[in-house]
């Protein structure tokens, strides 16, 4: 592993068989892979090792487990506080990772879904860039200053989080954001689309949920 820290992918059980910056743009030789319990089948169809087996292992294969037996694995009791995603994530914060990608289909139970929006806002109070992907959709809290490269044509809605937030600027978006005010109540930041292939966004205040769609 080089000097540089690296990013970390964690595949979780609903892993897709894409995601949205697609696969190709992990790195095997530098990158951190984390099987978060059966998100370790993701890894396995994309001939991939992990470097650490995480969760209670309650939905883990049992030959893939064996298979990979030299890989080690963190197992948790079943009656624990903390989610198999949040114990993969306070591993990867210890690891001092640049970046945390969770990757996830955001389908199925809406508390799960609610629960990944908390683990990202803990990364990103932890100083750490994070970002949630499906198949179709990316995920993340903006910067003060924010910079999407290569999302032309993409839909963008943002979405005030932990109360009211506000734009100073942005470049490369249908819809100009100079001045808007974004409240938690009020969803008044749907459904943007990025017309440039380098937009620019700039935050006067709060936090703000990006959701890019493809």
């Amino acid at each position: 592993m080089t000097s540089e820290r690296p990013t970390a992918w964690l595949f979780t059980s609903t892993s897709p068989a894409e995601i949205f910056s697609t696969y190709s743009s992990l790195d095997p030789q530098n990158d951190l892979i984390v099987a978060v319990d059966s998100g370790l089948e993701r890894i396995h169809a994309l001939g991939l090792t992990p470097d650490l087996i995480i969760g209670d292992l309650d939905s883990a294969s049992p030959e893939l487990l064996a298979e990979y037996a030299s890989v080690p694995q963190k197992k948790y009791h079943q009656a624990k506080n903390e989610t198999d995603t949040e114990l993969a994530i306070l591993w990867c914060l210890e690891q001092n990772v640049a970046e945390i990608v969770i990757c996830n289909g955001l389908a199925g139970r809406f508390d799960h879904t609610l629960a990944l929006l908390q683990n990202l806002a803990f990364i990103a109070k932890n100083c750490v860039r994070g970002r949630l992907e499906s198949e179709r959709q990316q995920l993340f809290f903006l910067d003060a200053k924010t910079v999407l490269k290569g999302c032309a044509g993409f839909l963008l809605s943002l979405l005030a989080w932990e109360g009211e937030a506000a734009f100073q600027d942005s470049e490369g978006l249908e819809y100009p954001l100079a001045g808007v005010e974004l409240s938690p109540l009020r969803p008044r930041g749907m459904s943007n689309r990025v017309t440039s292939g380098r937009a620019k966004i700039q935050l006067a205040s709060g936090r703000v949920l990006a959701i890019l769609s493809k």
